[in-house]
């Protein structure tokens, strides 16, 4: 089947910076000419960078254009990020190809196509990467571990923003949630916050 093309209307904001760029991202659900629901689309780059420092960049690019990053995945050969607003949601794989070398994808769901959004992160991630330095890493700060089992022994999956609003599913009666991860793998979190909102909304 031949792939349709679209043009969005976002798609001048690959030109733009600041301002306009975080304009073009919140303005996604009615300014696009798209397909179905449901569709993804992908865009994907490589940089001559470390994943870490990439990863870096890709977390301050995220909130430069008002996105949230979620959910930080490990992977055997690096990263998955989870991220969105309340417009958008959306993931980016990093993969270490050298020491040297990272190629990133980017996948941005809604009801519409939204190749736009992902080629400004891209742009983004790139022009962040000429002021991060090669020792600079995701910064963890609010969020907490994500565990294989409801166990706190169990290996580190990744880490989930700690104010985020997650899909998740309480493991029975304790107080372990399941959140699915970008990769479609499940992990345990422990979050006081979900199990006293939980609790409220069963009384």
């Amino acid at each position: 089947m031949k792939r349709a093309i679209y043009i969005p209307i976002l798609l001048a904001g690959l030109h733009l910076s600041g301002c306009a760029v975080v304009t073009a991202v919140s303005a996604v659900p009615g300014a696009l000419i798209g397909v179905a629901q449901s569709q993804f689309s992908r865009e994907e780059e490589s940089f001559p960078r470390n994943i870490e420092s990439t990863a870096a960049a890709v977390q301050l690019s995220l909130q430069s254009l008002r996105l949230d990053a979620d959910v930080l995945e490990i992977r055997d050969n690096g990263y998955s990020i989870g991220f969105g607003n309340e417009n958008i949601k959306g993931k980016i794989r990093l993969d270490k190809m050298t020491p040297k070398l990272t190629t990133m994808r980017v996948k941005v769901r809604n009801k519409m196509r939204e190749a736009s959004v992902e080629r400004a992160i891209i742009e983004a991630v790139r022009s962040k990467l000429a002021s991060v330095g090669n020792k600079q890493r995701f910064s963890l700060k609010g969020y907490g571990r994500l565990r294989a089992k409801p166990d706190r022994q169990t290996a580190k999956l990744g880490w989930y923003r700690q104010s985020a609003e997650l899909d998740t599913q309480r493991n029975g009666k304790s107080d372990w949630f399941r959140l699915k991860l970008p990769s479609g793998k499940v992990a345990y979190l422990q979050s006081d916050k979900l199990l006293s909102a939980t609790l409220a909304s069963s009384q």
